[in-house]
């Protein structure tokens, strides 16, 4: 299988025809997982290419281009927490520092980590539980 190929279809963001590539050919080495991660991510399918990247990097542990990755993978949210941060409107947090309500003062069980959590899915089948987030 020509990998080089297909990621050049990658970056020039021709996924359709990447996808095919390596459909047609199913293999089970790193690279593959991989790529086809990257596929699936321009889908905007997170979960599984979240699989096929942690395949990807449990079959090469020490390849740094899919750890790097990973962590990013896991990041992706962060860059607008960072802009928020900036802003001025943050409190100093002492909870998880997701929001500036880590440190209220309500008697609830739910961090405020669990409620975004739980607003974004709410979101994802058309509902808002906190509709200022």
């Amino acid at each position: 299988m020509n990998y080089a190929l297909i990621q050049n279809l990658i970056n020039i963001n021709d996924y359709t025809t990447a996808e095919l590539l390596l459909k047609s050919n199913p293999c089970n080495d790193s690279i593959w997982h991989y790529l086809y991660s990257k596929v699936l991510l321009s889908k905007q399918w997170f979960d599984e290419a979240l699989n096929h990247l942690k395949i990807a990097n449990d079959l090469s542990p020490n390849n740094s281009i899919y750890k790097d990755d990973l962590v990013n993978f896991f990041g992706r949210g962060k860059r607008y927490s960072d802009d928020y941060n900036r802003s001025g409107y943050r409190h100093h947090n002492r909870g998880c520092s997701c929001c500036c309500c880590d440190d209220c003062c309500c008697d609830c069980n739910f961090s405020c980590c669990d409620l975004i959590c739980l607003d974004t899915c709410c979101e994802c089948m058309g509902g808002d539980l906190i509709d200022c987030i």
